[in-house]
């Protein structure tokens, strides 16, 4: 008589208790080393999208002034209807509209842009100059205009509009540099 002999069940695949933990500390390891260099990559992406948004808007402002033969005021918003009048309210938002010797013409907004930065992220402009207007043949209305995007107090790059109207966008990475 042959016999059979009972078939073994195959060995459970899986990890122990201590490959997981081993796993989980290895992981934990890595993440410790990436996530500063993720966050200043962050930050470097948040500067250059306010930097080119900043340089756009400005252009479209003197195409604006250009093609309809009027003074175009862009300046900072929080409702989107008013300039808010504080040369550090532009991290809320703008609008770009017509203006008269620096009164708004009508309730026309030709464009309105609404900023969500995180906390400690804002943009200051010169001090003095609340907005910028192009006059009618392109050029900007007063004083060089500088708007200075800023992390925690830290300087990351500036936005300078000069008198021809002329946009130029810098990208910074300079410690303290951003009071209003």
């Amino acid at each position: 008589m042959h016999r059979c002999r009972p078939r073994r069940a195959p060995a459970a695949g899986g990890w122990t208790l201590l490959e997981v933990g081993i796993a989980t500390a290895v992981l934990l390891i890595l993440l410790s080393v990436a996530l500063p260099a993720t966050q200043r990559l962050l930050d470097r992406q948040r500067a250059a999208s306010a930097r080119h948004l900043l340089s756009s808007h400005l252009a479209f402002a003197r195409l604006a002034a250009i093609q309809r033969r009027v003074d175009i005021s862009m300046c900072p918003s929080i409702d989107g209807v008013r300039c808010s009048g504080d040369a550090a309210g532009w991290g809320q938002g703008w609008i770009i509209r017509p203006t008269y010797a620096d009164t708004a013409i009508g309730d026309a907004v030709l464009r309105h842009q609404r900023l969500h930065y995180p906390r400690g992220w804002e943009i200051h402009s010169s001090s003095g100059r609340p907005h910028i207007r192009y006059l009618p043949d392109g050029r900007a209305w007063g004083t060089n205009l500088q708007l200075r995007i800023c992390s925690h107090g830290d300087l990351r790059g500036r936005v300078v509009v000069n008198n021809s109207g002329r946009i130029r966008s810098e990208t910074l990475d300079e410690s303290g540099g951003c009071t209003p």
